[in-house]
């Protein structure tokens, strides 16, 4: 397989996750793409197109509860940030939280984390190719140590920083 083709499929396999396109079709979709480049020896953007414009044809409409889903989980996200400076401003300085010591905010940031990691989870589901069983995209697994090293990360930046400005 060429870089093209990967890029290709790392494009495709975006596209069609953003159209609302389950992972198990996607597999399907993408060994077929990559079968016919396989046989045929053509570039898939000579085949099929442009991803995106490909991916388009499959694409389903979301339902009401997914975007009231994402706001939500949006509104999670951005209350986790906020609880985590507070958290870490606050445990450093010395100063409390709604009268409770500091660190109890970063505890509540760090439970608002999940169920943003969870929906993550779930809307990133594994892709097999249906040919081999292998992945195509990176499991659940590799998107929860992400976000959560991400995470870490950035609630280390925070306290590094407020240590460092004083």
């Amino acid at each position: 397989m060429t870089t093209s083709t990967d890029s290709y499929r790392r494009d495709l396999v975006l596209a069609l996750r953003m159209g609302n396109v389950p992972p198990d079709r996607i597999g399907e979709i993408v060994a077929e793409v990559e079968s016919h480049v396989a046989d045929t020896g053509e570039s898939p953007v000579e085949a099929f197109g442009p991803p995106r414009e490909y991916a388009a044809g499959f694409a389903r409409p979301r339902r009401a509860g997914d975007v009231v889903s994402l706001l939500v989980l949006t509104g999670f996200g951005a209350a986790c940030g906020w609880l985590l400076a507070t958290g870490v401003v606050g445990t450093v300085r010395g100063e409390t939280f709604l009268g409770f010591p500091a660190w109890t905010a970063l505890v509540l940031g760090a439970l608002l984390w999940i169920p943003p990691l969870l929906a993550s989870v779930r809307r990133n589901a594994s892709i097999r190719d249906p040919r081999t069983g292998g992945f195509l995209a990176p499991p659940p697994a590799a998107v929860v140590l992400t976000m959560s090293g991400f995470l870490a990360l950035l609630t280390l930046g925070l306290w590094v920083g407020t240590v460092l400005a004083g």
